[in-house]
């Protein structure tokens, strides 16, 4: 099998599964969450259920465009190497808001994507899913991270897990926030947003 027949399929498989997802979002939109089932969203894409399922474990994973992202070490090491001066609350929202990107950059879709988080809140559940189902590797990654900074040294398992759980939820709160103002979702304001809310908590804390 050929590089050029190789690349020829891996376009496919990017076609297939963008389709499948502007057709999710434009199915919620039109009918509403409940009624935008595998069925409908499959038939729409003019794919076989099946299909669907190459592609996404369910419908709102297509509505989300969620895809599960391998967190190798490889990537954590460049991860690090991008910004290696970052603090470390910085450098975790950057890795988790990188991690629940989607393929699909266009404006509106980002923009509707949005919408409909604020309409149906229970989507980012499905996002925060993917985070536990790859905990393991995001543990990795955080203790990684926090090596770094000589204020968490030695640090434990419990510790890192600590961490990005606080700032998996700013993410949140962050993505709420915009979805609620109606705003344009800029990746780079939604990642300062969840930092500020992170010190922020930290400062009263102490």
């Amino acid at each position: 099998m050929t590089s050029e027949t190789l690349g020829l399929r891996d376009r496919k498989r990017i076609e297939t599964r963008e389709r499948l997802e502007r057709c999710a979002v434009t199915l919620v939109m039109r009918d509403g969450i409940e009624h935008a089932t595998v069925d409908a969203i499959s038939d729409l894409a003019d794919v076989s259920p099946r299909t669907f399922f190459n592609y996404f474990d369910s419908k709102e994973d297509a509505i989300l465009g969620l895809r599960d992202v391998e967190i190798t070490d490889e990537a954590i090491a460049a991860h690090i190497a991008r910004d290696p001066g970052s603090d470390p609350i910085e450098s975790i929202v950057r890795l988790i808001v990188t991690m629940l990107g989607t393929s699909i950059a266009e404006r509106e879709i980002r923009a509707t994507r949005l919408e409909l988080v604020l309409r149906h809140p229970q989507l980012m559940g499905r996002q925060f899913a993917q985070m536990t189902r790859m905990a393991d590797r995001l543990g990795n990654a955080v203790s990684a991270i926090l090596e770094r900074d000589a204020r968490f040294v030695g640090a434990d398992a419990p510790t890192a897990e600590l961490v990005l759980a606080i700032c998996g939820a700013a993410v949140r709160v962050s993505v709420m926030e915009v979805a609620a103002a109606h705003g344009e979702p800029d990746t780079e304001q939604l990642q300062q947003r969840a930092i500020t809310l992170v010190r922020e908590v930290v400062q009263k804390l102490q």
